[in-house]
């Protein structure tokens, strides 16, 4: 059983399709960046509304997400992504053989970072 008071915030660079997708595999919230309206915000500014929100995991495939996360700490969670570039269809599957797991553990652990290649 997945934690229904988690929301799960896609960075931009993933297309919103796979939020949907995301939503009906997990029946959490998913939201992507253009739902959210963070199209052309800094992720220091994603950041720091996620930390407001309080219970946020973020996805992203950007780098910069593990510095920030790093350096100032949780609530928001991370699941960076080692993928390149792919079509929605690829990066779905790949992404869906972890996301239960990866969801559940940042949920329910100290853990802050999780890292899927």
């Amino acid at each position: 059983m997945l934690p229904e008071c988690w929301e799960i915030w896609l960075d931009v660079q993933i297309s919103p399709i796979i939020a949907k997708w995301m939503a009906e595999h997990t029946g959490l919230i998913v939201k992507s960046s253009f739902i959210l309206g963070f199209q052309s915000m800094t992720d220091l500014a994603i950041y720091q509304k996620a930390k407001a929100q309080g219970k946020v995991i973020i996805v992203s495939k950007d780098a910069d997400f593990t510095e920030i996360v790093t350096r100032l700490g949780s609530p928001p969670k991370l699941i960076n992504l080692k993928i390149g570039n792919c079509d929605n269809r690829t990066l779905w599957h790949f992404l869906r053989n972890y996301i239960d797991a990866a969801i559940k553990m940042l949920a329910e652990s100290d853990v802050n970072i999780i890292e899927i290649e």
